[in-house]
C-alpha cells in the first residue's frame, strides 16, 4: 500500500464535522469535493457563493443526477462495435452566485471558516471583516440540498453592522459559463462544460427571480434552473438589473447602519424533461409549493430525513473516532449521492465532481448496493430499478457485440448506451452482468422482496444470463469444459485472457441463480413464470444448456502452486517487481503504456481475490489464504476498489493485523485524500467497501440461503463496534466487544440466524423481547 495522508485535508476534529479555515487552504479543489452536498439529483461541488471562475485551484459544479450530454468519441481509427458516444454528466447554471461588494474598499479578515456537518447535511460559512474607517460586518452562510423536495437548494445569507456604516451592494445571480479544469494527463480526471452542452432557450427575470431553459445539445433533454430570493432589511434597497454575458443577476445597494442587518434567502430550483412545456408547468408547481414554506420549515425538513437515516446508519467505533468519523464521512456521502427515481444510479464519483465525466460503473452493484441493501433497501432497489430502465440499451449492445439473444450492460454509462472508447478495459469487462444479478441476489436475500422478482429482477437476471453462452463454448480439448474466451476481470492491468477466473466464476453463480429463479417461480407463480418465460422465448433446451455450463464451467487452477490461476497465461508471465518499485511511478497507468503493464504478473485491484470474498463459503479458508498469498505481493492497489477487499479476506482467512491495515487504508480514503486524486471528486464504491469491511469482514457477516450467518473478530486496537442493520423487515442492532457479541432486535419478527466463533457454530434466536448475547472465549 502506497498512501499518505495529504496534510492539505480540512480539519476533522470533531466527529460529525468538518471543518477549514478559508483564508488558508493549501488544497481548494479537495476542499470542495469534502464540502459537496447532495440529494440524490441535485449536487453541489463545495465551492464558495459568490463570481470566482474554474481554474486549476478550483472547479465549480452543479450537476443533475442521470441527465447528460451525449458527444461523439473521436477515434483515429475505427472499427465496428466501438462506442460511438460519451455521455457526460450535466453542468447546470450555479444558483451559488451571491457576491457581495464593499464600497469602502479592503477588509480585514478577522475570520473566515466554514463547516459541513454530517448529522443535517448542512454547510455553515461564518465570516467576520474589519475596515479602519467603516467598522465591523459579520456575515453567516447556511446551504442545504433538500432532500424533502428534490428540486430545491436553500441559501440563507446574513450580513449583519456589527460596528459603524457600510454602504455595499450584492449581487444575486446565476452563473451559466462556468466550466472545469481537469488534467487531461489523467483518464480518471474527467472535463464538463456548461458553454459545450448547453444552448439557451428562453429567459426571463424580475426583481427577485431568475429563470432560465436551456436544451441539451444532441440530446433530448430539456433543464430548467431558476432561482427566487427573499431580501429583508431595515436599510432601503436600491435595485439594479444586470446581465454580464451568460451571468444574468439582480444587484441590490444598500446602506447598513449599525445594529442593521439585510437577509437574502435564495430557493434554487432545477428540473429536467423532454418536454418544454411540461417541464416549465411542472417547474411551476414545484416553485409555487416550495415558496409557501419558510426557510426555517424547509430545514427543518431537511434535517428530518437526514435524522431518519442515522437512525438506521449511526454507527460508533469504541476506541477510534478517526475511523469512525470516516465512516459517518462515507456514508453521509452515500446516502446523498444515490439516484432515488429509478432512472438514475450513482456515479464513481458521486454527484462531488466531475471524475470519470460522471459515469455509472459496475462499482454499484458489487460493492454499493450490499451495503445500501442491509442500511436503505429502499434506495438499493431504485439502482436495481435503473438497471431495469436501461434493460432495452442493453439488449441493444448484446445485438450490436453479435450476441442474437440475451442483454449485455455497458460497462460504463449513464443512460445506458456503452461509453467506453478504450474496449480491452471496457466492453470486454462482460461481468458486469453478473455484478448486476449478484447485486439482485443480494437485495432479494436481504429483503425478500417477491414483488421485485417478479417484476423486474427475474427479467434482468435471465436476459443477462443468456450472453454467457453466447460468448462461451464446450471445450473438447479440456473434457468439455465450459471455457470463456477473450475477456477482461476486474484486474484492468490483463486484458483480453481466455478463461479469467473471476468471469467464469461470477458466470457460473450468474447461471445458477438463474435456474434457481426458475424453479422458485414454477413453485410460487407458475402462471407469471410462463407469462416471462414465453415473453422471454426461454425453451426447455436454452435452461438445460445454462445448467450443463454452469455444472462445466472451467475454473482455471494451478496444482503446482495450489491456487487459482487469474487467467489462462497469468501464471506464466514475468512477475513485476513491486517491492523495489519506486513509488513515485504509481500509479502504473500514469506511467506506462498498457502493454508493457499486460505482459507481467501485476494487478491494479482485487481479482481472483474478490471471487474468493463473493464465493462465501464455496472454498476452504486454506484455500483462500493460499491465493491471497499469491496475489497480494502482486496487487499495486492503484484502484480504490481493492484495499477494502483485501480487508475482507484478510479477516476471512484470520490475519485481523492485515485486515486492520486494510481497512485503514479505505476508511477514510477521501477525508485523508489517501490517492492524491479526490480532488476529481469522492470515491463511493471505496466508500461502501470500507462500511462492508466493517461489516463483512470484522463481523463476518454473511447472507446465506439458511439466513444470516455471523463470525465475529474484533480488531485489536478497537474497544468495541456497534452498528445496525435491515433485513427482511427487521432493525438489527449488533455490538461486538472484546469477549462478547450481542444482538438486539429493534422491529420486526423474530430471527434465527448463525454465529462461528472458534470453530464452533452457535444456533441463535433474537426477538423484541428477548435480546441474545454470544460469549467469545478467547
Amino acid at each position: 500500500m502506497h498512501s499518505t495522508i495529504d496534510p492539505s485535508c480540512p480539519d476533522t476534529g470533531t466527529l460529525w464535522r468538518l471543518s477549514e479555515d478559508l483564508r488558508h487552504r493549501p488544497n481548494p479543489r479537495l476542499s470542495e469535493t469534502l464540502f459537496s452536498q447532495a440529494n440524490g439529483y441535485i449536487g453541489l461541488r463545495g465551492t464558495l457563493e459568490g463570481l470566482e471562475e474554474s481554474t486549476p485551484e478550483r472547479c465549480e459544479g452543479v450537476y443533475l443526477n442521470g441527465v447528460y450530454s451525449r458527444e461523439p468519441i473521436p477515434y483515429g481509427e475505427t472499427a465496428y462495435g466501438f462506442a460511438t458516444h460519451n455521455h457526460k454528466l450535466l453542468q447546470v447554471p450555479s444558483c451559488k452566485l451571491i457576491a457581495l461588494q464593499l464600497h469602502a474598499g479592503d477588509y480585514h479578515s478577522l475570520e473566515d471558516s466554514r463547516e459541513l456537518d454530517m448529522a443535517t447535511g448542512i454547510v455553515s460559512r461564518q465570516q467576520r471583516l474589519s475596515h479602519p474607517q467603516a467598522g465591523r460586518l459579520e456575515i453567516t452562510t447556511e446551504r442545504l440540498v433538500s432532500l424533502a423536495h428534490p428540486e430545491l437548494v436553500c441559501i440563507k445569507m446574513r450580513i449583519s453592522a456589527t460596528e459603524g456604516e457600510h454602504a455595499l451592494s450584492l449581487l444575486a445571480g446565476m452563473d451559466c459559463i462556468y466550466g472545469s479544469s481537469s488534467d487531461a494527463a489523467d483518464p480518471r480526471a474527467g472535463s464538463l462544460s456548461i458553454a459545450a452542452t448547453l444552448a439557451l432557450e428562453d429567459y426571463c427575470q424580475d426583481s427577485d427571480s431568475i429563470s432560465l431553459y436551456h436544451r441539451v445539445v444532441d440530446s433530448d433533454f430539456v433543464v430548467a434552473s431558476a432561482c427566487v430570493d427573499r431580501l429583508t432589511t431595515q436599510a432601503t434597497l436600491e435595485h439594479e438589473y444586470c446581465r454580464q454575458g451568460e451571468r444574468p443577476a439582480n444587484i441590490h445597494h444598500l446602506q447598513l447602519a449599525e445594529g442593521q442587518s439585510l437577509e437574502l434567502v435564495r430557493f434554487g430550483f432545477y428540473h429536467h424533461d423532454t418536454s418544454m412545456a411540461a417541464l416549465k408547468a411542472r417547474q411551476q408547481e414545484d416553485i409555487s409549493a416550495c415558496l409557501a414554506l419558510s426557510y426555517e420549515q424547509h430545514k427543518q425538513a431537511h434535517m428530518a430525513c437526514f435524522s431518519e437515516f442515522w437512525q438506521t446508519a449511526q454507527l460508533q467505533i469504541e476506541g477510534d473516532s478517526q475511523t469512525e468519523q470516516g465512516l459517518l464521512f462515507s456514508l453521509f456521502h452515500l446516502f446523498q449521492s444515490t439516484g432515488r427515481n429509478g432512472t438514475s444510479a450513482i456515479a464513481a464519483k458521486g454527484l462531488s465532481g466531475p471524475g470519470y465525466d460522471g459515469h455509472y460503473f459496475w462499482d454499484t452493484e458489487i460493492y454499493i448496493i450490499p451495503c445500501l441493501t442491509l442500511l436503505q433497501p429502499e434506495l438499493a432497489k431504485q439502482l436495481l430499478m435503473y438497471r431495469f430502465h436501461t434493460l432495452n440499451a442493453a439488449r441493444q449492445r448484446a445485438r450490436e457485440l453479435a450476441i442474437e439473444r440475451g442483454a449485455l450492460y455497458a460497462w460504463r454509462t449513464i443512460g445506458g448506451e456503452e461509453c467506453s472508447a478504450y474496449f480491452p478495459a471496457g466492453t470486454a469487462q462482460y461481468h458486469i452482468n453478473s455484478a448486476v444479478a449478484y447485486a439482485i441476489k443480494t437485495y432479494y436475500q436481504a429483503s425478500d422482496d417477491w414483488d421485485f422478482i417478479q417484476a423486474h429482477g427475474a427479467e434482468m437476471v435471465l436476459e443477462t444470463a443468456r450472453v454467457w453462452l453466447a460468448l462461451g463454448h464446450f471445450d473438447a480439448g479440456r473434457d468439455g469444459q465450459f471455457c470463456i474466451d477473450g475477456v477482461t476481470g476486474p484486474d484492468e492491468y490483463t486484458a483480453l485472457v481466455n478463461n479469467n477466473f473471476y468471469t467464469n466464476f461470477m458466470a457460473r453463480k450468474h447461471l445458477q441463480f438463474a435456474l434457481s429463479l426458475v424453479v422458485e417461480f414454477i413453485e410460487r407463480a407458475p402462471q407469471v413464470w410462463e407469462q416471462l418465460r414465453s415473453r422471454l422465448a426461454l425453451t426447455p433446451a436454452e435452461l438445460a444448456e445454462w445448467r450443463l455450463a454452469a455444472d462445466k464451467m472451467f475454473l482455471p487452477f494451478d496444482s503446482r502452486l495450489q491456487i487459482h490461476a487469474q487467467d489462462d497465461s497469468f501464471l506464466a508471465k514475468k512477475p513485476w517487481d513491486l517491492a523495489g518499485h519506486p513509488k513515485e511511478k504509481l500509479p502504473l497507468l500514469l506511467h506506462y503504456h498498457p502493454l508493457v503493464i499486460y505482459r507481467h504478473q501485476v494487478l491494479k485491484q482485487a481479482d481472483t481475490v474478490l471471487a474468493m470474498y463473493l464465493a462465501d463459503d464455496e472454498f476452504s479458508i486454506e484455500q483462500k489464504a493460499r491465493d491471497l498469498a499469491y496475489y497480494e505481493p502482486l496487487t499495486t492497489h492503484d484502484s480504490t476498489l481493492s484495499s477494502c477487499i483485501h480487508s475482507i479476506e484478510y479477516a476471512e482467512t484470520g490475519d485481523l493485523p492485515k485486515a486492520y491495515d486494510y481497512f485503514q487504508a479505505s476508511a477514510r480514503m477521501d477525508l485523508d485524500n489517501l490517492h492524491g486524486n479526490s480532488e476529481y471528486g469522492v470515491h463511493t464504491a471505496c466508500m461502501a467497501g470500507a462500511w462492508n469491511s466493517l461489516v463483512f469482514g470484522f463481523l463476518g457477516l454473511r447472507m446465506r440461503d439458511s439466513g444470516l450467518h455471523f463470525h465475529p473478530q474484533l480488531p485489536q486496537h478497537w474497544r468495541g463496534i456497534h452498528i445496525k442493520l435491515r433485513y427482511r423487515q427487521r432493525l438489527l442492532s449488533v455490538s461486538l466487544q472484546a469477549g462478547q457479541i450481542s444482538f438486539e432486535l429493534q422491529s420486526g419478527e423474530p430471527l434465527s440466524f448463525s454465529c462461528l466463533h472458534r470453530g464452533r457454530l452457535h444456533n441463535l434466536s433474537l426477538s423484541s423481547a428477548a435480546p441474545c448475547r454470544l460469549e467469545l472465549a478467547h
